[in-house]
Parts: C-alpha cells; structure tokens; sequence
C-alpha cells in the first residue's frame, strides 16, 4: 500500500531479530551489533515511514520535485511541502481502513512526528570501528587510533587512512568495499592509474594512492560525495599532491561531461555499486574503453546470488577474459581483464 503511494523510505520493527542474511541485504556487517529495536509485541509490526521535508524551520532548502529513475545508483532526496505531506497522510489513512475492511489487518493506527537532521544525523559514528585491510588501516576521523597500531604506523609498515563519511556510503566495513581492497592489494599499484567510479567516501581512491598509484581519476553521482570526498583529501595530507588526484560529478554512464573528463584508459577501474548497473558497464562500449588492453575492471556490490549473472554479462562481451569470482559474506566482485 505504502509503495503505491510512492513511499520507498521505511523501516519494519518487529520481534523477531534481524538474522545475518538480513543484515547483509541491508550493507550491514553480518557481526554487526545493533541498538535494540523498539519493544514490539509478538505478531505485531511497527512500519516507519519518512518524507524529507521543508517542515523543519532549521532547514533553509525549499521543497524540490522528486526525480523519477531506475537508473540511478544514489538517493534523491525528494523533499515533500507540507501539503503533500498532508495529502500523503490522508492516503495512508485510508489505505490502512481498506485494509482493514479486506482482512489484511485486525487493528493499525497511525501516528506522525517531526524529527530534526542534527538528532539522528550522526548517531551512526559510535558504530564506526577502524579496520585493517591489506596494510592500511582505514580509521573514522573522529575515532581514536588504536594504541597497538599507532608504532606500526610510525614505521610505516601500516598506513593510515582518515575516513569522514558524512551521508557518503564507504567506511571500508563493509564486506563489498573489502572485496575492492582485496582486489587491489593483489596488484602492484604503484605509478598505475586507476578510474573508481562510484567513489562514494573515496575509500578505494585514498587506499589506491596511499599504494602507489599515480593518479586516480574518480567519479560520483552523489552530490552530497563532493564535500566529503575533498575533506578526506584534506585528512590524509594529499591536497598537496592533488594533480594526482580529480573528482568528476556526474554519472559516467549517460553526461558527456564526465565522459570526457574521464577519457583515456586506465591500468585499473574500480566500481563497488550494485548489479544492476555493472551489468550496463559490462556492455560493449562501456567501461571497456577506460581499460588499458591487460588492464582490470573490478566491480563489487554484488549480492551473491547475481554474481554468476554479472561474470556471464562480462563474457558475453569480447572486450574482456579471464572473469573470475571473488565472494565474502553474501557479496561478490566480479573481476575481469581487458583483452
């Protein structure tokens, strides 16, 4: 009922825990320690609905048309005015008394609160833990490095890698970005060029460099990325190196701005998205034209169950060989050569 509304921003409560393989669905590490939920009786459910709004008097940003697309591998933010919000609730309400009347329920009721951005906005940090990946330590700015780490980073047999997130996905956690960085470590990186698309926080592009790579070209959809993606320049000392790094926004699929900004080819390019969209860069005249012959695509973001799909996509394509499989945790990235 919700989805014919248009209501795709939600969270379900119910009694029962959330089970490692619903973690996964939801980029949760499957260890993962979570709040307790809400106090929930056992056969009831609690559903949670957003609508980004101007309600908020703390927010400058006037009400925006939402965007319509299935192409798109960010959120929009659609941003409702107080009428469509009245509309909205007015709808659900009757849509909860149809059902109701069709048996679908035996009771419901609905209730609406407004939530300010600074009460949950970073309430998600306390979870964030550094992590170790292939001779980087990939640690939250405003967490402490751990004290064990802190002489090999000295002797520089671990580097160090200061992430500030903001709203931008890649923390270095989760198991699709690890297969990125696995990826990497297994190529010699250093005086290499590398593409990232989807860059995201900038984690792959930041590890890539701290690596070797001599340059890193990155692109992002996401315009709430920029900002971050700079600041964590800022953070690990590479502003002063900054010609070895650029940012590209837009999507590198479908503007010709992004297009030609990124022209040339890559030894490596890297894309921890989803399967849906490496199956249009696995096509003819995609991302096979930024590949150096020899060079590697690896794409991640992956749900397992879609890897053999995604790998079938590459080899369909002539353009690429030697396709292979890597998988951690109900993720897979898909690796190909160019040919």
């Amino acid at each position: 009922m919700l989805g014919e509304l248009g209501i795709d921003s939600l969270e379900i409560i119910e009694a029962d825990p959330l089970t490692a393989e619903d973690k996964a669905l939801l980029f949760l590490d499957p260890a993962a320690e979570l709040q307790p939920d809400e106090t929930v009786p056992k056969g009831e459910l609690k559903v949670r609905f957003y609508l980004h709004s101007s309600l908020d008097p703390e927010e400058e940003t006037a009400a925006q048309e939402g965007t319509d697309t299935d192409d798109s591998y960010t959120i929009h933010d659609r941003r409702y005015t107080p009428e469509e919000i009245c509309s909205i609730e007015a709808a659900v309400r009757e849509g909860i008394k149809r059902l109701k009347e069709e048996g679908f329920l035996q009771k419901a009721s609905l209730e609406s609160s407004l939530s300010h951005d600074s009460e949950w906005r970073n309430l998600w940090k306390q979870y964030a833990r550094p992590i170790e990946a292939n001779g980087i330590l990939i640690c939250p700015a405003w967490s402490e490095v751990p004290e064990e780490k802190r002489a090999q980073i000295s002797s520089g047999s671990l580097k160090l890698l200061l992430l500030e997130m903001g709203t931008a996905f890649g923390t270095g956690a989760h198991a699709s970005t690890r297969l990125c960085l696995d990826g990497l470590a297994k190529i010699d990186l250093q005086g290499k060029s590398l593409l990232d698309i989807g860059t995201g926080s900038g984690v792959l592009a930041f590890a890539a460099l701290l690596s070797g790579a001599e340059s890193v070209t990155a692109t992002e959809v996401d315009p709430a990325c920029e900002a971050v993606v700079y600041e964590n320049l800022k953070l690990n000392h590479l502003d002063e190196k900054s010609s070895r790094f650029r940012l590209l926004m837009g999507d590198i699929l479908t503007n010709p701005a992004v297009k030609a900004g990124a022209e040339g080819q890559y030894d490596i390019v890297t894309a921890n998205i989803l399967a849906p969209v490496i199956l249009k860069m696995a096509l003819p005249g995609t991302v096979d034209q930024y590949v150096k012959p020899g060079g590697l695509f690896i794409s991640s973001g992956i749900i397992d169950t879609r890897a053999e799909e995604v790998a079938n996509a590459f080899a369909a394509n002539p353009s690429w060989k030697d396709i292979s499989i890597n998988r951690l945790e109900n993720w897979a990235s898909v690796t190909a050569v160019r040919a």
